[in-house]
């Protein structure tokens, strides 16, 4: 009996010893997949570790619709080349997405960057040298031309020296975007016709667009890659208006960061150098843009 009573008692206390270890080893697991995200971030700059701490990169992107880079299918979900495309970044840095869409026009999405409101400004955003003054833009993942959406019969007239109604000898532009600058800066490489015209500012490209298509003005001066899906996909808009490219000038398209977030650019600089390796930026037009041309 004292035999069998002292081989319970061991039994007990290598059981409880056994017991005591398993808790021991669960509770080191449970420390270090805590602290996990901390050792994994532990080199990573303090602009890019930021992100990956908050466990989500936020996106300012124009409020509206701009096809093919940015725009809402009929479920109402985002698509477009360039939501794809931050999409991918935000896998890369192993996160969620946020977009801010608090920008009423591209000025805007600068400003949110600057502001330190997103930590990105991915929306067809032209790299100028007046916008570069206050924030950092990486290497272009878009470089398209510069183009003009022209009423044709308006265009003929003009050739022809037709009497044209002078309110229309008009060429608009997007209020707030890049092609104010463009416009001052590249109308001596405009046709001899048309460097007479006058600038209009709209704040709404779908009101531009109408006003052109019913020759109320001229032109719209836009990139070739929205012209393309305008003409392709607005009802008629092939018959009322043509597409002409300004030779020599293009649109380089790039991601907006923070001055401050040196590291951060680095970084997209290298996706975009990947992108390009990769053939991503292949998959996106083939995609997105194939059919516009």
């Amino acid at each position: 009996m004292n035999f069998i009573k002292l081989k319970n008692e061991r039994f007990i206390m290598i059981n409880s010893k056994f017991n005591f270890l398993k808790k021991l080893l669960f509770f080191i697991l449970l420390i270090f997949f805590l602290q996990l995200p901390l050792y994994a971030t532990k080199d990573i700059p303090p602009d890019i570790k930021k992100i990956i701490t908050r466990g989500k990169l936020i996106v300012a992107l124009k409020n509206g619709n701009y096809p093919p880079f940015f725009y809402e299918d009929d479920k109402k979900a985002l698509i477009g080349y360039d939501i794809e495309m931050a999409q991918d970044i935000a896998k890369n840095l192993g996160v969620g997405i946020e977009y801010n869409r608090n920008a009423q026009s591209f000025a805007d999405v600068i400003k949110l960057v600057e502001n330190d409101s997103a930590d990105l400004g991915i929306s067809a955003l032209s790299s100028t040298l007046s916008r570069g003054l206050s924030v950092n833009f990486s290497d272009p993942y878009l470089s398209p031309n510069q183009s003009l959406i022209l009423n044709r019969i308006l265009e003929i007239k003009l050739k022809n020296n037709n009497d044209i109604d002078k309110s229309a000898l008009k060429i608009a532009v997007l209020k707030n975007s890049a092609y104010e600058d463009y416009i001052k800066q590249n109308i001596t490489s405009f046709d001899e016709l048309l460097k007479n015209t006058e600038t209009i500012q709209y704040d709404d490209l779908e009101k531009a667009l109408t006003d052109v298509m019913n020759g109320k003005i001229l032109a719209l001066y836009v990139d070739q890659i929205y012209a393309n899906y305008i003409i392709k996909n607005r009802k008629l808009a092939n018959i009322y208006v043509r597409r002409k490219d300004i030779d020599g000038e293009i649109d380089p398209i790039s991601i907006v960061v923070n001055w401050r977030n040196q590291n951060l650019l680095n970084w997209i600089n290298l996706y975009v150098k990947r992108m390009k390796y990769e053939g991503r930026n292949k998959y996106l037009s083939q995609k997105y843009l194939k059919d516009l041309k």
